[in-house]
């Protein structure tokens, strides 16, 4: 699955888990404005948890499956031999994935979506072209050639004034002022977006209902603050309940669900030892970035959190011609040899869903060390998806190497590492291995052929054991 849809799929979970909070415990309250910076915030961490992890997280998180894995590393020494002729292999023929059907599926209604937003966006534009501005006690207002709802964009107000009397002109103005102060219109653009990609989810949409509900009933008290009567205020939202609304994406004097905005006024104010409730979201936040680490830690570079390594660098002109196999100097990690067999012993580990799904193997990677010692290009030539993010994650992890030398220029170097995962169970029976399949375990025809260069640096074979769980089940 691409990383986009994985992150599409985190940032839904958390907007949907998010919203049950709200329904559940917030929504009865009267505390509105503590409620709009609930929905923004939950918006905007939704969209940037993905990115971020906390290590300490997926320390505990890997110690934890480590004592339930019960995996132990090995070195094995690789040894060089001679020339070796490399053939390039001709790719096979791609079939239509599922996964391409849905992402032509979901790109194709997505761009519904937004053109559907663009035009709700010119349709304003259109709106505001046409209409003539005037000043109504000392208030920019431009006047609507139709009967429809009042309504603001941004700090812009449309009202059709010869509808309304004097007293419901001052109600409408006090009204829309209130959404122009307070900036809803940047609350309607950012559910409008997350309702673009998420087209899909439920629970967007609902959110999205009770936020523009949540806008009115701010407005509705901006104007019962000034003085106005409450009777006489919801008396003239009811004239306007059968209006035309203008565009759906701005902020109108009157919308749906009248009965709840006018329960809304009526209600008693909710105990200020309530606010407390709202400390529930902090452990959700907490939980929702504990999830993502311990996800990251378990698939690597797979996912789509902030504390993967950055993509290796694009390749510049000419980069190709200096690139080494062999070097008049080879690379040296920091440390030495001992040094670097340390830190694979101490950081590869056996991922957990190839070792509950009994999955073994080997893998093989090549990768890069650049003139600045950095690890770029990591590459798997050999392995398994369940194994590869591991042996990745392990190369790109590893600290600046001393550069390879070739005649006394620091050169890029081609390095590979070949990894062997392997499980032992306490019943011999459930092993699926033959006695063959044993005994070929270790052979490799690629890493044969790249062991025939002479003088390529291949790493020291390490093998990573784990405990296979086929008794668990």
């Amino acid at each position: 699955m691409s990383l986009f849809f994985i992150y599409l799929i985190q940032v839904n979970i958390a907007l949907a888990l998010f919203y049950l909070l709200y329904v559940i415990v917030l929504k009865r309250d009267t505390f509105l404005r503590l409620r709009r910076l609930f929905f923004l915030s939950v918006i905007v961490f939704s969209l940037l948890y993905p990115f971020f992890t906390i290590p300490a997280l997926s320390d505990i998180w890997i110690s934890r499956s480590s004592g339930l894995e019960g995996t132990t590393v090995t070195v094995m020494r690789g040894e060089p031999g001679r020339a070796m002729e490399v053939k390039e292999e001709k790719a096979a023929p791609v079939a239509i994935s599922r996964e391409k059907i849905l992402s032509f599926f979901y790109i194709t209604i997505t761009l519904g979506f937004v053109f559907r937003f663009l035009f709700q966006l010119l349709s304003i534009h259109n709106v505001w072209i046409k209409s003539q501005k005037k000043i109504i006690s000392g208030i920019p207002v431009y006047q609507l050639e139709q009967d429809v709802t009042p309504f603001s964009f941004f700090n812009l107000i449309f009202i059709h004034t010869g509808k309304h009397s004097e007293t419901e002109l001052s109600q409408i103005l006090l009204h829309e002022q209130t959404h122009v102060r307070q900036w809803h219109s940047i609350d309607v653009i950012l559910i409008e977006w997350v309702c673009l990609f998420s087209w899909w989810n439920p629970f967007v949409w609902l959110m999205k209902r009770e936020m523009a509900m949540n806008l009115e009933y701010l407005a509705d008290s901006g104007v019962l603050r000034e003085g106005v009567d409450s009777r006489e205020y919801q008396y003239h939202l009811l004239r306007l309940t059968y209006h035309e609304t203008a565009v759906q994406i701005v902020n109108n004097f009157n919308v749906s669900k009248l009965k709840q905005r006018i329960i809304m006024m009526n209600k008693t104010k909710t105990p200020a030892l309530q606010l407390v409730k709202y400390v529930l979201v902090v452990p959700l936040f907490f939980l929702f970035v504990m999830a993502n680490s311990m996800y990251a830690a378990e698939n690597g570079d797979k996912s789509v959190a902030g504390n993967n390594l950055p993509e290796p660098p694009p390749q510049k002109k000419g980069e190709a011609e200096e690139l080494f196999i062999v070097a008049d100097s080879q690379p040296e990690f920091p440390g030495g040899e001992s040094a670097m067999m340390k830190f694979l012993a101490d950081n590869i580990r056996y991922p957990v869903i190839a070792q509950e799904n009994g999955i073994q193997g080997r893998v093989v990677c090549d990768f890069t060390i650049m003139k600045d010692g950095s690890i770029s290009n990591v590459n798997i030539l050999q392995g398994d998806p369940a194994l590869d993010a591991e042996v990745k994650r392990l190369i790109s992890s590893m600290p600046k190497w001393k550069p390879g030398n070739q005649r006394g220029n620091a050169v890029n170097v081609r390095g590979v590492f070949p990894v062997v995962f392997r499980l032992q169970w306490d019943n011999p029976e459930d092993d699926p291995l033959t006695s063959e399949e044993k005994t070929n375990f270790f052979k490799s025809d690629l890493l044969d052929d790249l062991k025939k260069v002479e003088g390529m640096m291949i790493l020291e074979e390490v093998v990573v054991v784990g405990y296979g769980m086929a008794e668990q089940k």
